[in-house]
């Protein structure tokens, strides 16, 4: 028992360390990717006079794909990385595409004018808008959007989560992918209502392991991992 304590310490430790903002690297992107997707990397930075910069961030059920984009407004331009988390076996090429289905797909794309300006008044219209706390813990098959924002100096961390009202009527989404130039199609969802963890029989594990994810006022913090119960229709 002493032993799974220590292990599971060491696995929570291991996913949570200081991000670079940078996933590449398989080895550091499992170290750091509750950081990464929190925008640690940029509130760690945000102070008065620094640069803006805004990391939006789109798990669309983690066991599928989960799309960053990091957003420049001064230098006007903005980086698409697509994580897919499950690659097709038939997909698989023993050449040097090989090592390509271990790292994102990773684009920045200068925006046209006028752009910049459009995706950063969407962000702001979208938190003025937001009335409803988003849930808590997340589960990370849903849809939903993290975004870390250090604009003016200041860092904010919002949350909007699928299928709410606020999360349906959010401007800045299509502002972003209509400059993805990554060529992954977008995972979508249909599901009318949220699965929570009384859908689910936490006894047995799915072939991908979900986590939860508490919010704190400034990041998301990693929780425990559930597994699928795949009698749920």
């Amino acid at each position: 028992m002493r032993v799974f304590l220590l292990l599971s310490v060491f696995v929570l430790a291991a996913c949570t360390q200081a991000s670079s903002g940078e996933i590449a690297n398989p080895l550091e992107r499992r170290w750091t990717w509750i950081d990464f997707i929190g925008a640690g990397d940029i509130r760690r930075e945000c102070r008065p006079g620094s640069a803006d910069r805004v990391r939006f961030v789109l798990n669309a059920d983690r066991s599928k794909q989960v799309r960053a984009y990091d957003f420049d407004p001064a230098a006007g331009t903005l980086r698409t990385r697509v994580h897919r988390t499950r690659v097709a076996f038939s997909a698989f090429r023993i050449d040097r595409s090989f090592f390509s289905h271990f790292t994102p797909v990773d684009d920045t794309v200068r925006l046209e004018e006028g752009a910049a300006a459009r995706i950063t008044e969407a962000l702001a219209a979208d938190r003025a808008g937001k009335v409803v706390p988003p849930p808590d813990p997340l589960l990370t098959e849903w849809h939903f959007w993290l975004v870390g924002a250090c604009m003016d100096g200041t860092f904010t961390f919002d949350v909007w989560v699928s299928p709410d009202a606020e999360y349906r009527a959010l401007r800045f989404p299509a502002e972003l992918l209509s400059h993805d130039i990554s060529n992954v199609p977008l995972v979508t969802k249909g599901a009318e209502r949220r699965l929570g963890l009384h859908d689910y029989n936490p006894a047995r594990q799915d072939a991908f392991s979900h986590y939860l994810l508490h919010l704190r006022e400034d990041r998301v913090v990693l929780g425990q991992n559930y597994g699928e119960d795949r009698s749920v229709p």
